[in-house]
């Protein structure tokens, strides 16, 4: 191994251990949200239903699996688990990223590409929930450094690797779909000395061919087994009922790229951001078409998608950080050390300046954390959100209940929080409002002493329950209140 080698080696080490370090740090500090909740509860279905494709129709099949392999369903640290299996399947999108830099860029590129990963506040945040996003992008990143090894040269394994990660990112969320045409625009962007367009065409053919064919068994197989793994991306959209044509197709991309400009401007900061966006522009100048077309073509897609929200674009703000990361190591790289060292210190001043304040937050006070008001409303504010769980916990856990009926948006997530410690049923709550007669007469007919209920103010849940009133829940972030009712008969 040469000293570049070895010093490249280190470097990349010493990164991974510093983004697994400042990822784990405090990892159960944000309530969960409610859909780590449900992916919990979708690895334990496929145990109490006996079937691997249970909730299949979600499209995340891949990431049920893999939190199935750390069984968090069945321990008292449920969060904590889910949470820490998502951060070991994100490590291998932070390894390409690095990867990435070193062969676009040499070591240089390595460092200020993994340092600029590791500083971005909004993929602190996202990282670290028990989510599909980052173990989905962490697939798509591994398959873009397969496909731009086709700048160096031409291998059908790397063509074959790349559609493998295509197929795990699709397997994790179906989401992904748009990612399996990388091949084909790493073959018609990237030039390896010696390759005809021949070979550059079966490269392409075997790297979408291999990742569209298993992602079709795969989709194939649920369809088969009564599912609609396509019903999220379904879901929201519009369809040809409901066009008036091309402008109602259309709509959604305002509000989408509106939304999306906001969220980077928001975790970047307003220099940031423009940083950012001059290192497309500089890849461009450059004629290195690769990253920012990888960025720009399958966001495109997506934003014709009426179902969008910020976790969806963990994808395209990676590719956005690489591509500035990769515009300022190409332009320092051959500079004097002297300039080399200025750009490493506005890395790291950007880091201590942006990074450090939100992940100190994070630790301490995460009800105050400056995230986009976007993500604020969501993960803080809405009953999806889990402000104000920990404190219900310690509520019941000091009444020693025999039974807790919680009808609340977020049950799933309350329920995983106290394995073991407390008996949490989650009857259904359907955002409709269905299901108000049913819970209503699920509680007049369980008053019993020993039974607590907890009822959320949400307009698709009964208002009160009989019984009395044994304490009252108003989170810090502004979600709906959580009201304790003693359903003893006496009460």
């Amino acid at each position: 191994m040469s000293r570049s080698t070895q010093r490249a080696a280190l470097i990349g080490l010493g990164l991974l251990l510093a983004f697994w370090g400042t990822r784990l740090a405090s990892l159960e500090s944000f309530p969960p949200f409610v859909d780590e909740g449900f992916h919990i509860m979708f690895a334990e279905n496929v145990i109490l239903t006996g079937g691997p494709l249970a909730n299949a129709s979600e499209g995340r099949l891949f990431q049920t699996w893999w939190l199935l392999l750390f069984q968090p369903y069945a321990s008292a640290g449920a969060v904590w688990i889910a949470r820490a299996a998502t951060l070991l399947a994100v490590l291998p999108g932070f390894a390409a990223v690095i990867a990435f830099g070193r062969l676009a860029a040499g070591t240089w590129g390595a460092l200020l590409c993994g340092l600029a990963a590791i500083f971005s506040t909004y993929h602190l945040f996202f990282q670290r929930l028990a989510l599909a996003d980052p173990m989905s992008a962490s697939a798509v990143l591994v398959a873009l450094y397969f496909a731009f090894r086709l700048a160096r040269r031409i291998a059908l394994q790397d063509a074959l690797l790349c559609g493998i990660a295509c197929f795990v990112a699709v397997g994790a969320k179906v989401s992904a779909l748009p990612y399996l045409g990388l091949p084909v625009l790493a073959a018609l962007t990237l030039h390896p000395a010696g390759a005809s367009r021949r070979l550059r065409a079966i490269w392409a053919a075997v790297g979408t061919g291999s990742g569209a064919v298993l992602s079709a068994l795969l989709l194939g197989l649920a369809y088969w087994r009564g599912y609609d793994p396509l019903y999220y991306l379904d879901s929201g959209s519009p369809t040809a009922t409901d066009l008036s044509g091309l402008a109602r197709l259309l709509s959604p991309i305002q509000a989408n790229v509106t939304t999306m400009l906001e969220v980077i401007a928001a975790y970047a900061g307003p220099l940031g951001f423009g940083l950012l966006l001059a290192g497309v522009i500089v890849l461009l100048l450059r004629r290195q078409w690769f990253l920012p077309l990888a960025l720009l073509l399958p966001q495109g897609l997506y934003w014709l998608s009426a179902r969008q929200s910020s976790r969806h674009l963990i994808v395209p703000i990676s590719l956005l950080l690489l591509c500035g990361a990769l515009a300022l190591a190409l332009e320092t790289r051959r500079r004097p050390q002297l300039t080399r060292v200025g750009a490493l210190a506005l890395v790291l001043v950007w880091g201590a300046g942006q990074w450090l304040p939100f992940a100190l937050t994070a630790a301490r006070s995460p009800a105050d954390l400056p995230l986009s008001g976007y993500d604020r409303e969501e993960y803080m504010v809405s009953a999806a959100s889990g402000f104000g769980l920990a404190d219900l916990s310690a509520e019941l856990e000091n009444r020693q209940p025999a039974r807790v009926i919680a009808i609340l948006a977020n049950c799933s997530s309350l329920r995983y929080m106290n394995l073991g410690r407390l008996p949490i049923e989650c009857p259904r709550l359907n955002p409709t409002g269905e299901d108000i007669p049913a819970l209503a007469a699920l509680l007049e007919a369980s008053r019993a002493p020993g039974t607590l209920a907890v009822l959320e103010d949400l307009p698709y849940a009964p208002t009160q329950a009989p019984g009395t009133v044994a304490a009252v829940i108003d989170a810090p972030s502004g979600r709906p209140r959580l009201t304790v009712y003693d359903l003893s008969p006496s009460g």
